[in-house]
């Protein structure tokens, strides 16, 4: 018997005949890894004086995060030791952070890996670097560690007073609404057809093809290309709008067209031992990527680190540091990485280009909620497809739950940490994040515990705290437009001495992006410090995307 096929029947019998709803008090409420004011005191003081020390090094890398890490890792692995890896928070990662209480770890973002690509080369070889892939991480197939393959069942939907297996609404369609969900599919999978000897949309997205028809879908919405199209279906509707907020933080009625169709074209990996649309997770989400590309760093990682500004001089760099103990250094580097996000190199680097700081400054930034429920027991559950490792309810303004515990080999479910997740999409974003900032734990605690005993009637009876994190600037928007702006290009390329290795770059936060876009940078300044890539493929060619 499969280790995921065990655990599908371990959770069908964890969960318990239903009872009666109970009324409960709200269980205690709080905000957990709160870094706001890391971030506001550089908008706020930003030019404290003098440095007191000062350091050398080759390559500066500015940020912690995957596309950062990513950049240290792929200097190492070109012979470039030499550099410097600095982090605003007390501990690297970003978006792939974890948070750990006496029942589990669990994501404080990020919270899962789909099969990488034959496309994201340097993601597979990390992948088998850290034991996920246990053979050739190229071939065709690779096979997958089990710990980390997501256990069945991997989803499931709430809709119209029952549990379905999977996210494609099924339950109560009509035969026309059918229809149209299988001529999305087969539209989708037309527009992915290979276009100038390249996959028309990739992951990495800088090695897809970038062809007039398929530019022009960036100039509207995902909704409006649909209706163009005839899809009108509301579930399908639905089913898309779900999509986008999923991963971009916003409505389908925002979200460039391209970017909606590159969700569901880019996805093709396969492993030999996986079914489709697999994916790889851990109690603590993505954190396990991070700790793994973090492993051979060592001192050059300096945590608690807020770069206050940088600036060419004659030979490189000249970049100024204050630690949280309030000590200045000041960094001379022949080469500067930016791994941060966008908005804020605006704001630190100087001599940008104006094209390119007017786009940083106007990159939206979608604001989320977390709330993890730590449960002592199982709650009461509708009817339908047991309890999945991503819980989604039709209809909700939130995004669902994951289980933290899910992976774990017990025979019943709970205790467990429960992560639901919503992404504030229907504020400005300014006044969203104001409101997150102003709000108290307990308003987001209760409104998960309401949102979520629309399904467990009684699920506040069974929570004994509710962890809250708030991400002002969780992820940038690839809104209508983003794909074809002259200033992401020009960050895309960066200069000689100057790279940008985040996901901003791309223009949409996802995890093989960052990647990609660390690698990237650290290549274009490896092959100037030790000579031609041996990969030089991995910078794509002639009408890819940038």
């Amino acid at each position: 018997m499969k280790r995921r096929d065990f655990l599908l029947g371990a959770a069908a019998m964890g969960v318990g005949a239903c009872r009666p709803q109970t009324d409960a008090p709200l269980p205690p409420a709080a905000w957990i890894a709160d870094v706001a004011a890391r971030g506001h005191r550089l908008r706020d003081d930003p030019h404290p004086g003098a440095a007191s020390e000062t350091l050398r090094t080759t390559v500066l890398i500015v940020g912690a995060g995957i596309g950062g890490l990513s950049a240290a890792w792929w200097l190492d692995r070109r012979g470039v030791q030499d550099y410097l890896l600095l982090e605003m928070l007390d501990e690297s990662g970003g978006n792939a952070r974890a948070g750990r209480n006496a029942i589990s770890e669990f994501p404080l973002a990020a919270h899962y890996l789909p099969l990488p690509t034959r496309e994201s080369a340097s993601l597979r070889e990390l992948l088998a670097q850290l034991g996920a892939i246990e053979s050739d991480p190229q071939g065709e197939r690779p096979r997958y560690a089990e710990n980390l393959l997501c256990a069945a069942p991997q989803e499931r939907l709430y809709i119209h007073g029952h549990w379905q297996d999977g996210l494609v609404p099924e339950a109560g369609l009509s035969q026309r609404e059918r229809d149209q969900i299988r001529r999305f599919h087969e539209r989708i999978a037309a527009l992915a057809s290979p276009r100038e000897g390249r996959k028309a949309f990739a992951l990495p997205s800088h090695l897809g093809a970038s062809t007039p028809e398929l530019l022009a879908l960036d100039r509207v919405s995902i909704r409006d290309w649909m209706l163009a199209e005839g899809f009108d279906s509301p579930a399908l509707h639905w089913y898309v709008d779900y999509a986008c907020r999923d991963d971009y933080g916003t409505h389908a009625a925002r979200t460039s067209a391209w970017a909606g169709i590159h969700y569901f074209a880019s996805r093709d990996g396969h492993g030999e031992n996986t079914g489709a649309d697999e994916v790889l997770t851990a109690p603590g989400g993505n954190a396990w990527i991070a700790r793994g590309l973090g492993a051979g760093v060592g001192a050059r990682l300096r945590t608690g680190q807020t770069v206050l500004g940088a600036t060419r001089e004659r030979d490189g760099w000249s970049a100024l540091v204050r630690s949280e103990s309030g000590k200045l250094l000041r960094v001379f580097a022949r080469h500067l990485i930016w791994a941060g996000p966008l908005f804020v190199a605006a704001r630190v680097l100087g001599g940008l280009p104006d094209a390119a700081s007017a786009y940083a400054r106007s990159v939206e930034y979608a604001p989320w909620v977390l709330a993890q429920l730590s449960l002592r027991e199982m709650p009461q559950d509708r009817q339908g497809a047991p309890l999945a490792w991503d819980n989604v309810i039709y209809g909700s303004q939130a995004l669902g739950y994951v289980v933290a515990t899910h992976q774990n080999f017990r025979l019943r479910p709970a205790p467990s940490v429960w992560t639901w997740y919503c992404a504030l999409d229907d504020l400005p974003a300014r006044d969203a994040r104001a409101r997150l900032l102003a709000a108290d734990a307990g308003i987001w605690a209760r409104r998960a515990l309401q949102d979520m005993a629309s399904v467990h009637p009684d699920i506040a009876a069974h929570v004994t705290q509710v962890d809250c994190v708030r991400h002002g600037h969780a992820m940038c928007r690839p809104t209508a437009g983003f794909l074809t702006a002259s200033g992401r290009a020009w960050f895309a390329q960066g200069e000689a001495d100057l790279q940008f290795a985040h996901a901003d770059v791309s223009g949409f936060s996802l995890c093989e992006e960052a990647h990609a876009r660390g690698v990237l940078a650290a290549e274009r300044i490896a092959r100037r410090l030790r000579g031609a890539s041996p990969l030089a493929d991995l910078l794509g060619g002639a009408g890819a995307l940038p």
